[in-house]
């Protein structure tokens, strides 16, 4: 027995400080950076001493510097997507490539001392004082208040050569330690990516299903095996908090031999444990939402070379009864005026992932590509999804504490509650048709999680089609948070109850 409480002991101070370690960074970006183009919050903290006054200044000053940086390298952007490379020179297009470069690299710089700038703003002595009593306060216990009885939380960690698996119930948290981890890891990701790459089947018509099945299959023994007498019942929650390069790898694919883990679980993703909500707050939110607007659908085909992004944007347009933006209409300065109150945010366009440089991590717009800082600088504050339907959308780089950059953090970090991603590029009918399945089933009433589980599942048991390879299904993951659209409730509250009057009159 003392054993035993000793081993609990350790796994939960191990648990503790990898968790402090890893979301140190991403907890401070999701609480100092939302929205850094916002001035009011400076201007609040500017009456205490002329110390925070001059940092204030300081924050008005780059806010407009980025801004003009921001058009600069927009206008670029323009340049080089729309240049007539048989008519302008080379060397034309060398300088704009030159000046985006010298963009980005200004940019990055404005963007970090705006961070820093306004993360010394707030380390007041109360703050700090507030922070300490927070962190004490973060312990495993709150964790465990915060699942439900039917819902497993895994983190993974690596540490030189060795994987450990942290899972956490209600009750527990146990610690498995693979020494050997590591190296499985770096021989088996690169073979299931190669599985995942439509360039390398020998017939595209006919998807080989063995090979991809059989890797998937080695790193469920890997990692969730040594912790599946912890997995919930059928249709339980399953949420993932990845680390390093596991971010990239869709565990809701991996195969027990027979089923692939979405068939019985609802799973979720999170950068970080301590972003994990408390079951009573995931139906219940900001009454201000009460007023948002209808879901806003942005599609744009890229000069013609993506049809189905505006097929898409048509349909969910007329599903969601949302406001739709297509092609030249479907801009970056319309999306940041019509961003804030959505209530749902879908943008079927193209993407592309910065692994180099994934501040600049974007979709492409009519008028350029909207990146990671430009979506720090959205208010989405009440909006319940956004949907990033193009290629890679998901993929970041691991930066301090495994913090996530890219885009998917500045959406959480603008106030989004649950992001839809993909992990690689994508097929577009397969895409069409997942996307379609999972809003009706939203607007069914069924959970985030389980709407995107249950389209799918339906692409997985569809008999004599090329989908039911995991390349047509398994690359977008709901990141955040799994409740059902209050939206879609509000809707049907409202004409209730305007049915209720008209029959009363």
């Amino acid at each position: 027995m003392i054993a035993l409480c000793l081993q609990k002991r350790q796994a939960e101070y191990a648990f503790s400080y990898l968790e402090r370690a890893r979301s140190m960074a991403l907890r401070q970006h999701l609480n100092t950076t939302k929205m850094p183009f916002d001035t009011k919050e400076g201007q609040e903290s500017s009456v205490s001493s002329p110390a925070l006054q001059a940092n204030t200044a300081t924050i008005l000053r780059t806010q407009d510097e980025l801004r003009e940086w921001q058009e600069k390298y927009r206008d670029y952007s323009i340049l080089l997507t729309q240049m007539d490379k048989f008519v302008s020179p080379n060397v034309e297009q060398g300088i704009i490539e030159a000046e985006l470069k010298r963009c980005e690299a200004k940019l990055s710089e404005l963007f970090e001392r705006l961070y820093l700038h306004r993360s010394m703003g707030r380390l007041t002595p109360q703050v700090k004082k507030g922070k300490k009593h927070n962190a004490k306060q973060s312990d495993i216990t709150q964790l465990s208040q915060h699942l439900s009885p039917d819902r497993l939380l895994l983190a993974y960690f690596l540490y030189k050569e060795t994987l450990v698996i942290f899972a956490v119930t209600t009750e527990q948290v146990i610690t498995h330690e693979n020494p050997d981890g590591v190296k499985q890891l770096k021989r088996l990701l690169p073979l299931l990516h190669a599985h995942l790459q439509l360039s390398g089947w020998p017939d595209p018509q006919q998807p080989p299903q063995l090979g991809v099945r059989q890797m998937l299959n080695k790193l469920y023994h890997l990692l969730i095996a040594p912790v599946a007498a912890l997995l919930p019942p059928s249709a339980g929650y399953l949420t993932i908090v990845p680390y390093g390069p596991l971010h990239q790898l869709p565990f809701h694919a991996l195969y027990d031999g027979s089923r692939f883990l979405v068939e019985d679980f609802q799973i979720n993703y999170l950068p970080a444990s301590s972003l994990l909500k408390a079951p009573a707050t995931d139906d219940t939110g900001d009454t201000s939402k009460g007023t948002s607007k209808p879901p806003l659908i942005f599609g744009y085909s890229g000069h013609g070379h993506l049809q189905r992004a505006l097929e898409e944007a048509r349909t969910l347009a007329t599903m969601l009864d949302g406001q739709c933006y297509l092609e030249d209409e479907a801009t970056i300065a319309r999306l940041i005026e019509q961003a804030p109150g959505s209530s749902i945010i879908h943008l079927a366009t193209h993407g592309h992932s910065r692994l180099d440089a994934p501040n600049f991590s974007s979709i492409l717009l009519a008028d350029g590509w909207f990146n990671a800082i430009d979506a720090f600088s959205l208010n989405l504050k009440g909006c319940e999804l956004v949907t990033l339907s193009g290629c890679e959308t998901g993929l970041a780089l691991s930066g301090g504490g495994d913090e996530q950059l890219g885009l998917g953090r500045a959406f959480l970090a603008a106030g989004a509650n649950a992001l839809a991603m993909s992990l690689w590029p994508v097929e577009d009918n397969a895409t069409n048709e997942l996307m379609q399945l999972f809003y009706q089933n939203l607007l069914r009433g069924d959970s985030k999680v389980q709407a995107l589980r249950a389209a799918q599942c339906s692409l997985i048991h569809r008999s004599g089609s090329n989908y039911t390879h995991p390349y047509f299904w398994a690359a977008f993951r709901l990141v955040g948070e799994v409740g059902p659209l209050k939206y879609q409730q509000r809707t049907k509250e409202r004409s209730l109850a305007l049915k209720t009057e008209f029959i009363k009159k």
